[in-house]
């Protein structure tokens, strides 16, 4: 039997377009199918192990892992806090003892003697610039009291800070994400233990400030030492938002010690001894490691989870992504979106943010910085086509790495001027005033000068009729004249 095409020339050519059609949809939907194949190896998943039972790679275990590496039961504050948080510390799509099951630690009761923050405990949100507020760095002068209903939430939080004082004297932290239901992917990771952190880090600055007022200096120099010990455990975190929430706790912590080291209540003694602990608090772990593994696992993790998964599901990562809803969830059935390529290009972008952290002086890493950022936006703007672009992704997982590093740079100033401001406030207490170089508070007051870590030069000092003034020359790596107004100096001067 002989098929002959219709007489027909408008149906003939229908027929034509219909199987032209047909042939492109089929190259197409090879093309998809292609482009959402992910072979594993260095340039695309940058690690082979472990997988999950289709073969992908297990981003998360890979995070956990790395980031539990030397933990123990006996090292890990991530217990104690938790019996000083409760509940309200563990992520909600886990099973209710996943976590504490999986830290081998007793179940936590649904009510006990847990933190209690202040918005909580006031029944109302907390006003903008409410003096009592310790992330307020002004709030930590001792000329006013502190009101009843603060000093009643501290009161209200003395066990819970008991036994953060307990936990704080262990030098790790680590608590595992997946507590039996393992989440599909690393940015649906719920951290909620942070913001109980931060809220109970300005507990203790606070009860801090209220208790240099009354005289109990011993308990307020212990809670500025729990306060930084926090810090430096929350920088231990896997994700860039602990790293940069533990910078600001150190920020605040800071503050409070000039405060109270100004304040005139503290002996020789006393002031000598908390200089020395200040010098001996190692620095805030830098943020690169997070960047290099966390982040970057994010990133591969969320390729990865988009190329294998169906429309719908893809659909719904992009839009809580983007903030952005797609046009139809089976586009991406056709969409060719080059996710190696795309996984290559942000190892690409991470790898040089690594070889800019290596640079040996802030003027070369900032430079570097710049570069990488400059470089990746610009990948970003001419990628005309969307998610068909290898750089697509880049603008949308890339955080601002280099805002992060300037961050961290900026707390690392913040505890070398403390620390010399606390010195200074010995010199004054010893002496009867200020001493006219920084070189006169060395040894006797402070066993090392530190250098400005901006710019590798001595920090800026000078002594005034009535203070000091005591800055670093900032971001910028310029002398602003200890302002932050008309530039970015980071400023520890007493009026």
């Amino acid at each position: 039997m002989t098929l002959h095409p219709p007489r027909n020339r408008f149906l003939r050519f229908t027929i034509y377009l219909v199987c032209f059609v047909l042939i492109l949809l089929a190259l197409d939907l090879l093309w998809v199918q292609s482009n959402r194949t992910i072979h594993p190896g260095y340039e695309t998943t940058r690690i082979v192990v472990p997988t999950l039972d289709d073969g992908s790679i297990d981003y998360l275990a890979a995070v956990e892992t790395y980031f539990s590496r030397g933990i123990t039961a006996e090292n890990n504050a991530a217990p104690l806090l938790l019996e000083a948080l409760g509940r309200a510390a563990l992520p909600t799509t886990q099973p209710p003892d996943g976590i504490t099951d999986r830290l081998g630690m007793p179940h936590l009761p649904e009510q006990g003697d847990y933190f209690v923050t202040d918005e909580a405990f006031t029944k109302k949100p907390a006003e903008p610039g409410d003096p009592d507020l310790a992330d307020n760095k002004h709030a930590y002068q001792w000329a006013k009291e502190l009101s009843p209903q603060t000093l009643d939430w501290l009161k209200a939080n003395d066990k819970p800070l008991a036994k953060i004082h307990e936990a704080v004297q262990r030098p790790r932290l680590w608590i595992p994400f997946n507590g039996g239901n393992r989440p599909q992917i690393i940015v649906s990771v719920q951290i909620r233990h942070v913001w109980l952190l931060k809220a109970a880090g300005s507990a203790l600055l606070t009860r801090a400030s209220a208790r240099i007022a009354s005289g109990e200096l011993d308990g307020a120099r212990q809670d500025l030492s729990d306060a930084h010990r926090l810090a430096r455990l929350m920088g231990q975190g896997p994700t860039l938002i602990e790293r940069a929430v533990s910078m600001n706790m150190e920020s605040a912590a800071c503050g409070v010690d000039r405060a109270a080291a100004a304040s005139g209540k503290l002996s020789l003694n006393q002031l000598r001894e908390f200089s020395r602990e200040l010098a001996t608090m190692p620095e805030l772990a830098e943020p690169s490691e997070c960047a290099n593994v966390s982040e970057r696992y994010m990133f591969l993790d969320a390729l990865q989870f988009l190329a294998r998964s169906n429309p719908a599901e893809a659909a719904q990562v992009w839009s809580g992504i983007t903030s952005q809803s797609m046009a139809s969830p089976w586009l991406y059935y056709f969409l060719p979106i080059p996710y190696e390529k795309t996984m290559k290009a942000g190892n690409h972008w991470h790898d040089g943010y690594l070889a800019a952290v290596r640079q040996p002086t802030y003027a070369l890493r900032h430079a570097a910085f710049v570069t990488c950022e400059q470089t990746a936006t610009d990948l970003t703007q001419h990628s005309r086509f969307g998610p068909l672009s290898p750089q697509w992704a880049l603008g949308l997982f890339m955080p601002a790495l280099n805002r992060i590093e300037q961050r961290w740079e900026t707390s690392r100033a913040e505890s070398r001027l403390t620390g010399v401001a606390v010195a200074l406030a010995a010199y004054k207490s010893d002496r009867g005033v200020y001493p006219p170089t920084l070189s006169d508070l060395s040894p006797a007051f402070l066993s090392e000068l530190p250098l400005d870590n901006f710019t590798d030069r001595p920090l800026i000092y000078s002594r005034t009729d009535h203070g000091y003034t005591l800055y670093s020359a900032g971001p910028n790596m310029l002398d602003d004249g200890g302002s932050t107004a008309a530039g970015d100096d980071v400023v520890a001067s007493l009026k």
